[in-house]
C-alpha cells in the first residue's frame, strides 16, 4: 500500500462529439441519487439548502461567488425526498432557462433568510409549493440564521429540524468518476496558474504580481473562481507562515510559498509548492526542501482505505494533515487528530505537511491532492518539488 502518481486526465475541458468526456447529465443524476440516498439513511423528508456548494450539488445552479458570506441572492433550495425541488435564486429568467432539467415553475426570487419577514414569506412559498406536508416533516437544514431559527419553529412547530449539513456531507464524500475528472481538470488549471506565477517570480517583483499572473491564467482557461484569495508568502513572510499575499517585493534567495487552486465547473483544486527566488537554494534551504518532501510523502503513503486520520496523526505525531475537497473548497471531514472516520475509496483530500523552517532559512509548506483508492491513494497534483525533481 502506497501513494502513487496519478495518470493525467485524458481530455480537455471542451465538449466534443468524437469521444465521451464528462457526462454532465449522468453526474447530475448521480449526485441527486446520492443525496436522496443519504436523506433516506438519515430519515429526512426535506433538505433546506443554503450553502452554495450543496445547492450546486443537487441542482447544478451556478451563482456568483461573493468575497464574503451573503445570503441575499440564493440559491435557497427545498429538496423533498421524492418529487421536484423548489429553487429561490436571483436572475430567475436566466437560471430557469439555463437549468433546463428543472421545470420553470419551481423557480422563485430568493428571500433574504437572515431577515424575519423574509423568512415568513419563504414559509408561505413552501406551503404553496409543497402543501401541508411540511407541517410535520423532518427537515434537514444546512445553515441557520437567527431569523430562520425563530420563524421556522414558530410557523412549523410540529416539524422536526435536524442537521442537514451532515446529510449533504455524507452524500458528497464519495466522488463519482465524472466528479474525479472535473477535479483533475481543476488541478490542470491550477497547475497552469502555478507555472505562470513561478515564471513571474524574480527579485523586484511583488507577491501580488504573482497572484495576478496566476489569476490571468485561471480566467484564460475557464476557471469560475479560485479556492481562496491565494497564498503567496516570501522571505520573512514564509516563517512564521503567512496565509495570504501582500505587496512585499521579493528578493534574491527568498523562500517563496505558493498555495492556490482553481474552480472548474464547481470543483476545486488546492495544492502548494515551495520555491527559492532568483537563484539555487542554499545548503540550508535545500535541506529544508528535501525534509519537507520526505515528510510529505511519509504522510501520503499513510493515506489509504480502512484507517482514520486520528490513527495516522497519532502514528506520525501530527495535529493535522489536510482537509476534504471537491465541490466545496475546504470541506469536512478533516484530516485532523480528533477526526476518527474511516477513509474509503473515492474520497478526495488535500494533504499537507506541517509548516517547517526557521527565521534564518525561511519557511516551507507543501500540499498535494489525492483520491483514496482500493489500496492506497492516487496523487493527482504532479507539479515538481523544488530541490527534489529539478
Amino acid at each position: 500500500m502506497a501513494a502513487a502518481r496519478a495518470e493525467a486526465v485524458k481530455f480537455g475541458p471542451m465538449m466534443v462529439d468524437w469521444e465521451t468526456r464528462v457526462d454532465f447529465d449522468k453526474m447530475r443524476r448521480e449526485r441527486l441519487e446520492r443525496t436522496r440516498a443519504s436523506m433516506a439513511k438519515f430519515d429526512v423528508d426535506f433538505l433546506l439548502l443554503i450553502r452554495m456548494e450543496n445547492a450546486r450539488y443537487v441542482s447544478g445552479i451556478k451563482r456568483l461567488y461573493w468575497p464574503t458570506l451573503t445570503l441575499a441572492g440564493g440559491p435557497v433550495i427545498m429538496l423533498p425526498r421524492e418529487g421536484l425541488m423548489s429553487i429561490g435564486v436571483i436572475d430567475v429568467e436566466m437560471q430557469s432557462q439555463a437549468v433546463s432539467w428543472i421545470p420553470r415553475d419551481r423557480f422563485r426570487e430568493p428571500r433574504r433568510i437572515e431577515v424575519e419577514h423574509e423568512v415568513e414569506a419563504y414559509v408561505d412559498e413552501l406551503y404553496e409549493m409543497f402543501g401541508k406536508v411540511i407541517e410535520t416533516a423532518k427537515i434537514g437544514v444546512d445553515l441557520w440564521t437567527p431569523a430562520m431559527f425563530k420563524v421556522l419553529q414558530k410557523r412549523l412547530p410540529k416539524a422536526k429540524f435536524v442537521d442537514g449539513q451532515e446529510v449533504m456531507l455524507d452524500a458528497r464524500i464519495i466522488k463519482t468518476p465524472d466528479e474525479m475528472n472535473l477535479m483533475k481538470l481543476a488541478y490542470s488549471i491550477s497547475e497552469a496558474g502555478m507555472y505562470a506565477a513561478v515564471e513571474a517570480m524574480k527579485p523586484g517583483v511583488r507577491e501580488c504580481e504573482l497572484v495576478g499572473a496566476c489569476f490571468n491564467k485561471f480566467w484564460q482557461l475557464g476557471a469560475e473562481t479560485s479556492q481562496c484569495s491565494q497564498v503567496v508568502n516570501s522571505g520573512p513572510g514564509s516563517f512564521p507562515y503567512r496565509r495570504f499575499h501582500t505587496d512585499r517585493i521579493m528578493q534574491m534567495g527568498d523562500m517563496v510559498n505558493i498555495d492556490l487552486g482553481a474552480c472548474f465547473n464547481g470543483y476545486f483544486g488546492d495544492f502548494c509548492r515551495a520555491f527559492v527566488c532568483g537563484k539555487k537554494p542554499s545548503k540550508k534551504q535545500l535541506d529544508l526542501l528535501k525534509r519537507g518532501h520526505e515528510a510529505q510523502w511519509i504522510g501520503l503513503n499513510e493515506m489509504r482505505p480502512g484507517v482514520s486520520p486520528a490513527e495516522i496523526c497519532k502514528k506520525l505525531g501530527r495535529r493535522a494533515m489536510g482537509h476534504s475537497i471537491g465541490i466545496g473548497p475546504l470541506d469536512p471531514p478533516m484530516l485532523h487528530a480528533t477526526w476518527d472516520f474511516i477513509m474509503k475509496p473515492g474520497m478526495a483530500f488535500s494533504v499537507y505537511t506541517p509548516h517547517m523552517g526557521d527565521a534564518e532559512t525561511g519557511g516551507l509548506h507543501i500540499e498535494d491532492e489525492v483520491f483514496i483508492t482500493e489500496t492506497g491513494c492516487e496523487v493527482y497534483s504532479t507539479y515538481p518539488y523544488t530541490g527534489v525533481d529539478d
